[in-house]
């Protein structure tokens, strides 16, 4: 971790009135760029994260948060109730020497308390994220993680066919959706410094972090229209072997080939003769020309798509005899 006044950020102050996870972590990736981050809690309670647990003992005293010991850490901290006047007005004062917000609120709540973009400076980038985005008809709902790998598709691929979605075992839509947020304040700095206007509003949704990494199973359900390609599987649809391996002492290993250079060694790992390559299914499209002349796909033996045979060039050369 890079300390304060060190780093590309040095100089850069973030501000952070998130909780459970994404804006906080945002702000903490800034804070290991070198920003100077300023953590804004409850008078009287603190952050909500202090009190997940688990928690280690302390000698003398009450168990420490691991949760917080963790997202919590790199920053310095401040208390401000931001639902009364006075603390919105001691909010705005801080505000006027900060660079970059970062907060996690049901969208609405920072206008509803006379902190939205339209109340603060121009040059401030405003990083806002939440399940569904500060628009549309679902926008209001409130949200963890749960829901963004479910909107986002995710949880729907993930586990065995025949059996419901399997969360992940860590939180995937938070972390995720705070480095987006993280890169886009260092892009909307960059803007602003480099004189091309002054701060942004950042927009982060969960599901859309979630969505952006579904690799092409989007593009194979809208292109391919064939809805096997987003059924539920606990192995990779494309490569084999691919999955969990017995082993004689741990009782499984992960094993994974994406390309047939990597599929020999694991079979002969296992004593089994390497597996074949798998071969398309189905018609592919053809080249648009062959030789210069429009072709249209043909069906083979194997369901390849080759284009047809044309008249025989000349190659200079004469036949044997």
């Amino acid at each position: 971790m890079t300390p304060a006044g060190h780093g590309p950020l040095a100089g850069i102050r973030v501000v952070d009135v998130g909780t459970r996870i994404s804006a906080p972590f945002c702000a903490g990736l800034l804070g290991e760029l070198g920003a100077d981050v300023i953590k804004v809690e409850l008078p009287g309670e603190g952050d909500f994260m202090r009190t997940m647990g688990p928690f280690a003992p302390v000698e003398g005293g009450p168990g420490y948060s691991l949760s917080w010991s963790v997202e919590g850490r790199g920053r310095r901290g401040v208390t401000c109730d931001l639902r009364q006047p006075e603390g919105q007005d001691l909010f705005k004062r801080l505000m006027a020497t900060t660079d970059v917000l970062c907060e996690n609120f049901r969208p609405g709540t920072m206008e509803r308390w006379g902190l939205g973009p339209d109340d603060l400076s121009d040059d401030l980038v405003y990083v806002r994220i939440s399940v569904f985005g500060q628009s549309g008809p679902y926008a209001p709902r409130p949200g963890l993680d749960r829901l963004g790998i479910a909107f986002g598709g995710l949880l729907h691929l993930t586990g065995e066919p025949d059996r419901p979605p399997v969360r992940p075992g860590v939180t995937i839509s938070d972390y995720l959706t705070g480095v987006f947020a993280a890169f886009a304040a260092v892009s909307a700095l960059y803007g602003r410094d480099a004189g091309e206007g002054g701060g942004e509003v950042i927009d982060a949704a969960l599901y859309g972090a979630v969505l952006r990494v579904l690799e092409w199973t989007l593009a194979g359900y809208d292109r391919l229209q064939r809805g096997g390609y987003l059924r539920r599987s606990a192995h990779a649809r494309t490569g084999r072997p691919r999955g969990r391996r017995r082993s004689g002492d741990r009782g499984g290993a992960p094993a994974g080939a994406l390309s047939p250079p990597h599929a020999p060694p694991d079979a002969r790992a296992r004593g089994r003769p390497a597996p074949r390559p798998a071969q398309p299914r189905g018609l592919v499209r053809a080249p648009r020309t062959h030789r210069g002349r429009a072709v249209r796909p043909a069906r083979t033996r194997r369901g390849l798509s080759v284009p047809p045979a044309g008249p025989r060039q000349s190659t200079g050369r004469r036949a044997p005899s």
